[in-house]
């Protein structure tokens, strides 16, 4: 089990992301906090503002497709994304995490990448045998 902790400038957009994490089962549980106040540098400026923090429980497995899915959909240019590992937790508890999310890990093929390839849909679902040279 790993927590991967985002901020997001907004509730609105902290909501939105929670929701579909789980949603899409990349996430077991994510919870929101609000943060009073981060203190940042940001280019060449130090920045003060509110922001959102989501800590998002999800298994370790799952942090490739979780990370892209925030890059992707994420307000910011550069978004914080960290994770810390779990050593120890209840048992059932995570149990449970590691079955909410482990459907996440079978998902279909990625439509969009395979729209970017000259080969159909079909063409990279099948399995193909390798060619030999014939002597």
């Amino acid at each position: 089990m790993i927590i991967v902790f985002s901020t997001y400038p907004d509730r609105k957009s902290a909501d939105a992301a929670a929701s579909m994490l789980v949603e899409k089962r990349l996430a077991a549980c994510v919870s929101i906090m609000r943060i009073e106040q981060s203190v940042y540098r940001w280019n060449k400026k130090v920045e003060k503002c509110p922001e959102w923090l989501l800590m998002i429980k999800t298994a370790k497995r799952a942090y490739p497709s979780l990370e892209r899915y925030i890059k992707r959909t994420h307000p910011h240019r550069v978004p914080e994304i960290i994770y810390v590992d779990v050593e120890k937790g209840l048992p059932s508890y995570l149990r449970w995490l590691e079955s909410s999310v482990s459907k996440a890990l079978r998902v279909p093929l990625d439509r969009p990448a395979m729209r970017r390839t000259s080969r159909s849909p079909k063409e990279l679902t099948k399995a193909r045998k390798p060619k030999t040279s014939s002597r």
